[in-house]
Parts: structure tokens; sequence; C-alpha cells
């Protein structure tokens, strides 16, 4: 929306104006749909807390050890997240996703920065299993928390 506002008299009329409407009397469909985005992306930041409850207390990537086995032949990726009361293990392979969560309850979610990519049942003991992983940027989100994004 363009404004002539060349003249201070009609500047002022405007923030008059504007000064003048209760911001409960704002019609419906007037908010541009950038600012209900950034409104909604800024909600999201309300719980960043219990978001990055898992942080990674173990990569089989990052372990010395296994690193001069890995270059010779292909194997599984380990990862391990812990946090307080939570653990989540995971197995990154070709053939797919296998992985423990303890304490056993609700679902895995495997997220990428496009969305959710697949959600898996935890059976009562808390192992699930999806199919292969993406590659590029992931985080797993169970209930309760979600661990912080790693590269796949």
């Amino acid at each position: 929306m363009r404004h002539d506002w060349d003249s201070d008299e009609v500047l002022l009329d405007a923030l008059r104006d504007a000064l003048s409407t209760p911001p409960g009397d704002i019609p419906p469909g007037e908010v541009p749909p950038e600012f209900v985005e950034a409104a909604k992306a800024a909600f999201t930041w309300r719980n960043i807390d219990e978001e990055l409850l898992a942080i990674t207390s173990y990569d089989s990537v990052l372990d010395d050890t296994l690193f001069a086995r890995a270059r010779s032949t292909a194997t599984a990726r380990q990862l391990i997240f812990d946090a307080e009361g939570v653990s989540l293990q995971v197995e990154v392979s070709a053939a797919g996703i296998t992985g423990q969560l303890m304490p056993a309850a609700g679902s895995v979610t495997l997220v990428t920065p496009s969305g959710d990519h697949e959600t898996s049942p935890v059976d009562e003991l808390g192992m699930f299993v999806m199919g292969a992983a993406p590659h590029g940027p992931v985080k797993f989100r169970f209930v309760n928390g979600c661990t912080d994004w790693f590269i796949l």
C-alpha cells in the first residue's frame, strides 16, 4: 500500500488515524502474511530448552578407533543422545535407521529442515525402525524433547 506522504499534513493525518485505531479493531486479513509467519516462527522458540533436551554424547564418526576401520569397510553409524532421564540410541546404515528410546514412550520422528521426514512408533522396549535416512541436517523429535541438529 503506497501513501502520498509528501506533505506534513498528510503524514500527520495518517499517523493520527493509525494511533486512534485500537489494536482489536484491525479487520481480519489486514495483517500481512509475512508478519503472521514471523509471529509463528517466534512462537516456536518458547520451548527451546526442552527441544535441546538431548545432546549428542557419542557419535561413532568421531571415535578415533573406529575411524581407521571405517575407511576400509562401510559400517553403520552409531549415535547416542543423553539427557536427564532420557536416552536415545540410534544406528544409521544403508538399510535404514534402527534405535531405542528409553524410557519407551510414543513415537520418534526424523525431522529435516523441510519438515517431518518419517515417524515411527516406539514398542514396549523402546525400539523403533525407519527407512533410509536422508542426507544432510536432521534431528530426532520424541516425547518431551528432541536432539540437536546433526549431519547424516
